[in-house]
């Protein structure tokens, strides 16, 4: 979860990176669409105007959260990724470098998104888990293809056999395709035993995750000015009193 200079808001800044995160996948959408030559020229306007709106609403967040952030230069330096990915590209695409100007678009949303999401990746070392489930997926459509493409009736194409394996190890299970013979089936039940710990390893991390920057924020002593703001909620009662006992007696002195 991205801090933002201007507040300390836990529930402002998720739904600020949620926001970002879906405005970040979009565009990046939106950009790769439009290198698809079968489009045609009123979709492609309706994408323009997708592209530039999902633009100005960058420009415009990055200049508010530069404006109210208290060392801007800072914020600079540990925000180029946005100052790039708001450079104004798509005015030059018409130009001979066009092409290479969407796909530098394309880069600086693609690590707008994953700098959203990184942490998430590296908690509880879910990264290992994405990787580990991905080689399983790619795995097991090869080897249920191998199995299944001379007796079953739906897994016609390694297509088919891919979409299969993604759908078992999500646990989504369609039902459209299905594996007929004893060796596709024991593929199917290591998928699905596979995907059971996946997304079990995902609401954990998912939850561990706002859970620790729950307790980051409970835990650091915030400065502002000559302010201390310190987390006493986990003392006792008793603890309590003797703390502010004995602020009042250092205000005396």
């Amino acid at each position: 979860m991205r801090d933002l200079d201007f507040t300390n808001n836990e529930r402002i800044e998720f739904a600020y990176d949620v926001i970002v995160g879906i405005l970040a996948i979009v565009a990046t959408f939106v950009v790769v669409l439009q290198f698809n030559k079968n489009i045609s020229d009123s979709q492609l306007a309706y994408l323009s105007i997708a592209d530039n709106v999902i633009y100005f609403i960058f420009v415009l967040d990055f200049f508010i959260r530069w404006g109210l952030s208290k060392d801007k230069s800072a914020f600079i330096r540990n925000h180029y990724v946005d100052l790039i990915a708001i450079l104004p590209f798509h005015f030059f695409t018409n130009s001979p470098y066009g092409s290479l100007l969407k796909l530098m678009r394309v880069l600086t949303y693609s690590m707008r998104l994953i700098h959203n999401i990184k942490d998430v990746l590296y908690t509880n070392g879910f990264i290992y888990s994405l990787g580990s489930a991905t080689v399983i997926t790619i795995l097991g459509s090869f080897a249920i293809y191998f199995f299944e493409k001379d007796t079953s009736a739906t897994i016609k194409s390694y297509g088919d056999a891919f979409w299969w394996s993604i759908v078992t190890v999500t646990t989504v299970g369609y039902g459209d395709i299905s594996p007929t013979t004893t060796a596709g089936r024991i593929i199917a039940a290591i998928l699905m035993l596979s995907g059971i710990g996946f997304l079990s390893m995902l609401t954990s991390t998912v939850s561990t995750y706002f859970i620790t920057k729950t307790n980051e924020k409970k835990s650091e002593i915030v400065h502002d000015g000559e302010k201390v703001v310190l987390d006493i909620s986990e003392l006792s009662q008793e603890k309590k009193k003797m703390l502010l006992s004995y602020y009042e007696f250092l205000k005396t002195i």
